[in-house]
């Protein structure tokens, strides 16, 4: 199922405010239910299998112990823990795995292609593209660098043994990626055209389907039951 990114933008912020907020979960507790587990739906359409079950496998751990808190199962200290754990992870737990869906599921021209449409300065869209590029070339610099220290022996259960040698072959290098990463990314928006003010092309084909239409009517009709809740 393919989502524009404005569709999923706006399902991101309509899902975390209606769960922060917490009207929706108390006078429509079914809708509620649907809200929270939707985001994990969308990362198993996805193929996302294991992000998934581990998200409604807490989602469902913490229902259950605001169940067994509201039964009064706990007591004192050991209560409130409960009820703080539990309020935390369904009220944020939903926005933050519907962001990850949003970054996971679109690709970076029709993240820019999506902005541009919005309105969106360049001044702002240009920053953000080269600083998601910068943080997954700089995930994927650490990767390569873990696998390589492996073969030396230097895994993250033996940096107490050998602190200075794992900050030494670990943090180092991943220094000279960062300032060599740095100059790649800013020479990559430059090459791809990214200046404030000029018009450019795009490959990406940024538009609203059925769907999109669909979902964004469903946050609507959401939100506004949380506004008169």
């Amino acid at each position: 199922m393919t989502l524009d990114f404005r569709t999923k933008l706006l399902m991101t912020v309509v899902i975390s405010l209606v769960l922060l907020f917490g009207n929706l979960q108390g006078n429509y507790p079914i809708l509620g239910l649907i809200v929270t587990f939707l985001p994990y739906v969308f990362l198993l359409l996805e193929r996302k299998v294991s992000k998934a079950v581990k998200g409604v496998g807490l989602m469902i751990f913490a229902l259950v112990l605001q169940y067994y808190a509201g039964l009064h199962a706990f007591r004192g200290i050991g209560a409130s823990f409960v009820l703080f754990f539990s309020i935390i992870v369904l009220r944020m737990g939903p926005g933050l795995a519907m962001g990850e869906y949003s970054l996971l599921t679109t690709s970076m021209s029709d993240l820019v292609a999506s902005l541009k449409k919005m309105k969106f300065p360049d001044s702002l869209i240009i920053p953000l593209s080269v600083m998601f590029r910068f943080f997954y070339t700089v995930k994927e610099d650490y990767q390569q660098i873990k696998e390589a220290m492996y073969l030396q022996g230097l895994v993250t259960s033996n940096f107490f043994r050998h602190p200075l040698r794992m900050i030494e072959y670990r943090f180092v290098p991943l220094l000279m990626c960062l300032s060599r990463t740095a100059d790649d990314v800013s020479i990559s928006a430059m090459t791809r055209g990214m200046a404030v003010g000029q018009a450019r092309s795009s490959i990406s084909k940024s538009r609203l389907s059925l769907l999109d239409y669909f979902w964004m009517l469903f946050m609507f009709v959401i939100l506004i039951l949380m506004i008169w809740s």
